[in-house]
């Protein structure tokens, strides 16, 4: 398949739901906003009530005794504890709500300009798929982020393994150590970045799953581990798109880090510059997002099975030729007539 193809459709598809972006914009824009009105606003107001002192801190000498004086002031302060775990608990869980509400509206929207369910973005298909994905999305996020963790699990006690081999390799001869260190390293770096890879790729094909065939997270789990089995070209492919979209992210930010230095107009331009980087990043996300449904939709996706019973194939719940059985059945009764007709007028 002609990679450069499917991202050229998938930049077609983003133009043609250029609101999205907007939508991503004000996601970010909502969530810098209520951490002033969530965290910010509350703990400032406990400050005060409490009267709690951070310099007390500052001008401790060594860490231990920092650690010390930290716990003597959550004994003292405990309630101020608990509103700022409050605070940052509700607030992180906002801005997941809205995170995955934002992902679950645009992957719908998409989903219907590439089946041809709609010509354009609108608010109404927006808001209708981001209630109609966000609970399978939530709970195939929570499936990913189990596997996750026990693949960080598995690289830990990996690690760790490596570190005792290499230590018992110390006390025997210091350059193999050396190699052994290296060696494991380069492997334990390669097989992480495979990992990460993988599990990304089972996320935005499982959401693609999720999106077109409308089931189950944990059946969308299933049949994407099989899709990636049978497709290992779909792994290749997010990774030329998650390469393409790094660099061209960190290209961005590398042009744009020299306006914050230029003298006395660089703080005034730093806003838009952080605007423009924003949109771009959501601009490129999207763009991800498009290609891969799109790759998945040409290589994975079936159409929904088309009954057929007794010689009529039913579309829709509605039988093609219901309509027009009863034509055919009147055409053949009336043509022995005529031709009876025709020879008594030869006769």
């Amino acid at each position: 398949m002609n990679y450069i193809g499917v991202i050229r459709e998938g930049v077609t598809t983003v133009n043609h739901s250029w609101q999205l972006v907007i939508v991503h914009i004000l996601s970010a824009i909502l969530s810098f906003i209520s951490f002033f009105l969530i965290v910010g606003i509350p703990i400032s107001i406990a400050f005060v009530m409490f009267g709690l002192d951070l310099t007390e801190i500052l001008r401790l000498k060594d860490l231990m005794e920092v650690f010390r004086s930290s716990l003597g002031l959550l004994k003292k302060y405990f309630a101020m504890a608990i509103v700022i775990i409050t605070s940052l608990l509700f607030y992180f869980t906002l801005i997941f709500t809205i995170w995955l509400f934002t992902i679950a509206g645009s992957a719908g929207t998409l989903g219907k300009l590439i089946t041809h369910e709609a010509e354009k973005f609108t608010s109404k298909i927006f808001f209708g798929e981001g209630k109609r994905l966000f609970i399978p999305l939530f709970g195939f996020s929570a499936l990913v982020g189990i596997i996750l963790m026990v693949f960080a699990f598995l690289l830990g006690i990996l690690g760790g393994g490596i570190s005792s081999i290499v230590e018992i390799a110390k006390s025997q001869e210091a350059v193999l150590a050396l190699f052994l260190g290296i060696f494991f390293s380069a492997i334990t770096f390669i097989t992480g970045i495979f990992l990460i890879v993988v599990i990304l790729a089972l996320t935005i094909y499982g959401v693609a799953h999720i999106v077109f065939n409308k089931i189950s997270p944990l059946t969308a789990f299933k049949q994407t581990i099989k899709y990636l089995y049978r497709n290992p070209s779909s792994i290749g492919f997010y990774s030329i798109l998650l390469l393409a979209s790094t660099l061209t992210i960190f290209i961005v930010f590398l042009l744009g880090s020299p306006i914050v230095l230029i003298p006395f107009f660089g703080p005034l331009l730093s806003p838009l510059y952080q605007l423009v980087s924003t949109l771009i990043q959501a601009y490129i996300n999207l763009v991800m997002i498009a290609s891969a449904f799109i790759f998945y939709y040409k290589t994975g996706y079936t159409q929904p099975a088309v009954a057929a019973c007794d010689g009529q194939t039913e579309v829709g719940g509605v039988s093609e030729g219901a309509g027009t059985s009863q034509q055919p059945a009147a055409e053949p009764a009336q043509v022995p007539e005529k031709t009876d007709e025709s020879q008594q007028k030869q006769s």
